[in-house]
């Protein structure tokens, strides 16, 4: 199988050479330069373009960065309007979506502030008004998305009354209601042939799964529907969508080598993992001598004597993110014999950082808040070899939320309990050291 990947690799190679000799752009290929900033470009790298159409993968072109190269061009084809995603091999978004046809001449900038984030919709771009319509309707979906998932975060909280909780659950349910509603709004109404299909299957897609509990009725749905062609007459996966209704979820074999060989050429570099390190059957002491870095020179066993919370969790994780809120009430309520450390899975410290201040899990004391607590936070990654220090790589963490909970004397109690169960287990331990 590796073989036939590097023969793909090579046979892209190729195409790439020969894009970066034409001259112009033809009426039906496109080009998009990229322009990035002084961090992005701090380590040689490359830039990889490529796109699925129709369940199709296609590697459409690479260019190399460095501190003195800033700026490239990358050329490719698309049939008819669709997006193509960007991929940096190392440092930089991992994937930045653009939209484009035939014709176009785009240029990009990417700056410093992008950089660590796994998915980045950039509005810093010239030549292309889909590609600024699809990024003003996706982040404004997203807003409104995540005032959802905060309301529903909110409604899991554990000191809740059942009044309290329905009435978290109904604001959830209409924040709901009004992202369907804004992305049936924008269905109707935009411009880009390829956001616009985005947008009316995802109501087609979840009507027909769930028609008496979706906000808009099914006369709307029709109208949209009978809609599109209309006002997309010439737009080929739109004739196609409204005719049967159908997308299919296959990907080719050729799309599956294509994508191997990506992954092949870029996280292998950007994921190396130390060969030295030698995985051995895991004990107790593996999880209670973890040291923790980034602070203090500590590791888990220092804090015997009271009861121990270690979570493992990701910013993109969102079971992750709605359990922050219950780890919080942990920390407030037990603040005097339970320690709570936090440890990033991020593949970015910048990432990892800022979603520890948006979330609210720095320290605070009396004078910030009538409810003090202490989180510690800890990064798992090590910066300068890209990949997971040794003590957390032994450990073999496939899935996330992970944790462990520990008692006074340095004894795991619970694996992989959630962060409700626990607080009800701490809760429990300590009504029966009280009695006794």
């Amino acid at each position: 199988m590796r073989s036939i990947i590097l023969v793909t690799l090579l046979a892209f190679e190729t195409i790439s050479a020969s894009a970066q000799k034409w001259v112009g752009v033809p009426e039906n290929r496109f080009a998009v330069t990229v322009k990035i900033d002084s961090a992005i470009a701090s380590e040689t790298q490359k830039l990889y373009m490529y796109s699925m159409i129709e369940k199709e993968m296609q590697l459409h072109d690479s260019i190399s960065f460095d501190a003195e190269h800033r700026v490239g061009t990358m050329h490719g084809f698309v049939p008819y309007e669709y997006n193509v995603n960007l991929l940096f091999q190392r440092r930089g978004p991992q994937c930045v979506p653009v939209v484009v046809k035939g014709g176009d001449s785009l240029t990009i900038h990417i700056g410093d502030e992008d950089d660590g984030f796994r998915f980045r919709y950039i509005d810093k771009v010239e030549g292309s008004p889909s590609t600024l319509e699809m990024v003003r309707f996706e982040l404004q979906k997203d807003s409104i998305r995540q005032e959802y998932l905060n309301q529903n975060s909110q409604a899991r909280l554990y000191d809740l009354s059942d009044a309290q909780r329905d009435s978290i659950n109904l604001l959830a349910k209409m924040e709901e209601a009004k992202m369907e509603r804004f992305i049936m709004d924008y269905a109707c109404t935009g411009n880009s042939p390829y956001s616009v299909i985005d947008a009316a299957s995802h109501v087609f897609y979840s009507f027909r799964r769930y028609p008496t509990m979706y906000p808009c009725k099914e006369e709307e749905v029709d109208a949209m529907m009978n809609s599109l062609l209309k006002r997309f007459p010439d737009y080929p996966p739109m004739k196609a969508f409204v005719n049967d209704s159908t997308m299919g979820s296959y990907m080719s074999a050729q799309s599956f080598e294509i994508w191997g060989a990506l992954e092949l050429r870029v996280y292998s570099e950007r994921f190396k993992k130390d060969e030295t390190i030698t995985m051995k059957p895991l004990k107790v002491g593996d999880y209670m001598n973890l040291r923790l870095y980034n602070g203090p020179k500590q590791n888990t066993n220092d804090f015997r004597g009271k009861y121990l919370l270690v979570d493992f969790w990701a910013s993109w994780c969102q079971p992750c993110m709605a359990q922050m809120p219950n780890i919080r009430y942990a920390a407030q309520e037990f603040r005097d014999d339970l320690v709570v450390c936090l440890i990033g899975m991020d593949e970015n410290r910048k990432q990892w950082w800022s979603t520890v201040k948006e979330k609210d899990l720095r320290n605070k004391d009396a004078r910030q808040t009538d409810r003090p607590y202490k989180i510690y936070n800890y990064y798992a990654y090590d910066d300068k070899k890209r990949a997971l220090y040794p003590e957390y790589q032994q450990l073999k963490i496939q899935t996330i939320p992970h944790n462990y909970l520990v008692d006074r004397s340095g004894r795991i109690i619970a694996k992989n309990i959630s962060i409700t169960l626990a607080i009800d287990k701490i809760k429990a331990l300590l009504e029966k050291e009280k009695c006794q």
